[in-house]
């Protein structure tokens, strides 16, 4: 059963399933039905994406506990990019870990393989890296903690894992006799890089 979080007016939530929108601020709510069950409709102003409508019956939001902490670019680039990373305690491997809708075990493989196919959308180019590390970081601004070649660099590592992660999954899938997931993936991805990427692994 999904619980369904109630939301108040300035509330920070990200939306899960596009977290290249960034932090979003609750700016309206109003007390819905959803087939039966209660839910919220709102109002709500993403950083990268500005003013967007929710139903939270049918895209539930994540509240965003806690404040983001943000150091400045002259004190990100003190030092070595690999040594800034190190010093930021638990988020210390936030720019190149796998997000977790890639590896989550609790969802179908088709899910996990669409999710991965859709970070092909993003390369090196100035505005799909810094909606990759908004992504990553779930910060607005991640150019008030890293330099644009900290975000180069940790985009490289975070493609090799990314690349290596896929062709494993497609391995997987082949060897369990999963060929439909990689035909449904292929047909339903809208990533063209994605669809590449999957055939070049499927050819291995």
């Amino acid at each position: 059963m999904t619980v369904i979080n109630r939301y108040q007016h300035g509330d920070v939530v990200t939306h899960p399933k596009r977290p290249e929108w960034g932090q979003g601020v609750v700016k309206h709510t109003q007390a819905i039905v959803h087939q039966g069950a209660a839910a919220q409709r709102l109002s709500v102003e993403f950083a990268n994406r500005g003013r967007v409508v929710i139903n939270t019956a049918v895209a539930p939001l994540a509240p965003r506990k806690g404040k983001t902490q943000i150091m400045s670019s002259s004190t990100t680039s003190s030092g070595g990019w690999l040594d800034q990373l190190e010093r930021t305690n638990k988020n210390s491997h936030e720019l190149w870990e796998l997000p977790e809708a890639l590896t989550d075990v609790f969802v179908s493989d088709l899910q996990r393989l669409l999710a991965t196919l859709d970070t092909y959308k993003f390369n090196t180019e100035p505005r799909p890296l810094i909606d990759w590390a908004v992504m990553q970081t779930g910060m607005n601004d991640p150019l008030s903690k890293y330099t644009r070649h900290d975000l180069e660099q940790a985009f490289a590592r975070f493609a090799r894992d990314r690349d290596l992660h896929l062709k494993e999954f497609v391995r997987q899938l082949k060897r369990n006799g999963k060929h439909q997931v990689l035909v449904q993936a292929r047909h339903q991805s809208k990533v063209l890089a994605g669809q590449t990427a999957l055939d070049r692994a499927m050819r291995h």
